[in-house]
């Protein structure tokens, strides 16, 4: 019993070690803990403007990092902004030549005297004249022939809008319709509408149809006058009070209920931004051309693959690795795509990159690199395996100056060795889960192996009384043997 209790225990013990190292894995693999300050915590964080509306956010399109937010969670109706996650689907889900006949619930289900382009039922547009009309004409009677189109039903396309917004990382957002109009059950947040823009702006197509000023629709099977559409965000009008000569695109909103809201992209200078403002009274302008102003005024984007960035950057675990693994055949680089965002009274030096392995063997990213300050998460990257034969990152040139690696020393003498630069999650949980697995293996065949033994069957009493008789003829014979030899060899020797 007592025997079998360490063993239990043996065990026991294995398991929480297993447990504790796959779960501070699976941790730094997620990215930072809930605690995790955010940069609006950081003292060297510039204060953000004042806004009137009720909740407002600003990004950094690149990183995803938020720069600025009011009430940025808080669940709000969105009115027609709806519409980007509806051309975010069809995008994804038509070819721009489709063409969408529209039902009758498609043109009489919205509401009498809502944004629309009177489509007739039966009526035939092309996915891209409808795309138009959804983004600079914000028509609802399109949204709903397009729902209709992509998902069968427009039940099931609202289905697929909530799919596809958990999917981007939405934790405050459920759609029931394709437009937008009030619905107690339709709501979203500005950081979930940031996210879902920032998917979109990758897509060429979107931009072209959003941005444009105007569109004419010609002739169709039902109508035989040509339809003008005109753009609805002022940021993007040239003649209007509110241009933004930054501006790229983005989306309107409003109903009474929701207020005015408003999602806005922008570049300038290598930086992009997508501002949110929700529930606004007629002040959604305002607001974000401040967010924009506050924005290009404080922050620097940059990318960490550039040689002078990396050179500036703490780069050294290029190298690390590039000696630590065989590179005959292969080298590392950094991605293109890796970008830091910094106010400017920070320095890029002082960005910390913690590399998390990625177990994802039908990729050459070798690593996911978080580049943080004071542990709040500012840039991301990818560490890359490239062929040797390709032209691939020279980590000599990006070596810093010896004046540099001076003013650095004190810092790194603090770091006993390229490993300690690693956190836990560059282990692999499924190598500890195999080897906790074999050792737990071999200490149950064991275990079963001497419980065998004990419950072997009785033997037979008389086969057992004859095996022993053996046994004693042949001690005894053996020692008579013994002393035979014994007498002998002292006869003979006198």
């Amino acid at each position: 019993m007592k025997k079998t209790s360490r063993v239990f225990c043996l065990i026991l013990g294995a398991l929480y070690l297993f447990s504790a190292l796959c779960g501070r894995t699976a941790l730094a693999s997620q990215g930072q803990p809930s605690g995790t300050p955010t940069p609006s915590s950081l003292a060297e964080w510039p204060s953000g403007p004042a806004l009137e509306a009720e909740a407002g956010i600003l990004i950094d399109a690149k990183t995803g990092t938020v720069l600025f937010g009011k009430n940025a969670d808080e669940r709000l109706y969105p009115a027609s902004i709806t519409k980007l996650m509806t051309a975010l689907l069809v995008l994804e889900n038509a070819s721009l030549s489709d063409v969408v006949t529209f039902s009758h619930d498609a043109v009489f289900s919205i509401e009498v005297g809502s944004s629309s382009i009177a489509v007739d039922e039966g009526e035939q547009l092309t996915v891209e004249q409808c795309m138009y009309a959804l983004l600079i004409q914000s028509a609802n009677d399109v949204a709903n022939g397009l729902a209709e189109h992509v998902a069968g039903s427009m039940d099931a396309f609202a289905e697929m809008m909530n799919n596809r917004a958990a999917q981007l990382g939405c934790t405050n957002t459920h759609f029931v319709n394709a437009h937008g109009l009030h619905d107690e059950n339709h709501y979203s947040s500005c950081h979930d509408m940031a996210l879902i823009m920032r998917e979109l702006i990758h897509n060429e197509a979107f931009i072209q149809f959003s941005s444009a000023h105007q569109y004419v629709i010609g002739p169709t099977n039902t109508k035989t006058e040509s339809r003008y559409l005109n753009q609805s965000h002022k940021m993007l009008v040239s003649n209007s009070e509110y241009a933004y000569e930054s501006t790229i695109t983005g989306k309107t909103g409003y109903t009474p209920e929701a207020g005015n809201t408003l999602v806005t992209y922008a570049a300038r200078d290598g930086l992009e931004l997508i501002a949110v403002s929700m529930k606004s009274n007629w002040k959604h302008y305002d607001d974000t051309i401040a967010m924009f102003d506050f924005g290009f005024e404080n922050f620097t984007s940059y990318n960490m693959a550039n040689a002078e960035i990396a050179a500036l950057s703490k780069t050294d675990y290029l190298s690390a690795s590039q000696s630590i693994f065989d590179t005959s055949a292969a080298s590392f680089e950094l991605s293109e795509n890796s970008w830091a965002i910094l106010p400017n009274n920070l320095n890029v030096a002082q960005l910390e990159p913690q590399l998390t392995l990625n177990t994802t063997s039908a990729t050459n990213v070798m690593a996911d690199i978080t580049y943080s300050y004071q542990g709040v998460p500012l840039g991301y990257g990818s560490l890359l395996l490239v062929d040797s034969q390709k032209e691939h990152f020279d980590f000599n040139a990006h070596k810093p100056s010896e004046a540099e690696s001076a003013a650095d020393k004190q810092a790194e003498d603090s770091k006993s060795s390229f490993f300690s630069r690693f956190s836990l999650s560059f282990i692999n949980p499924w190598i500890i889960g195999g080897a906790a697995a074999g050792i737990l293996a071999i200490i149950l065949l064991i275990i079963l192996f001497r419980r065998l033994q004990r419950r072997r069957p009785p033997k037979n009493p008389t086969l057992v009384r004859a095996r022993q008789a053996k046994k004693d003829f042949r001690r005894r014979y053996r020692k008579r043997h013994k002393r035979f030899h014994r007498k002998n060899e002292t006869m003979e020797r006198r």
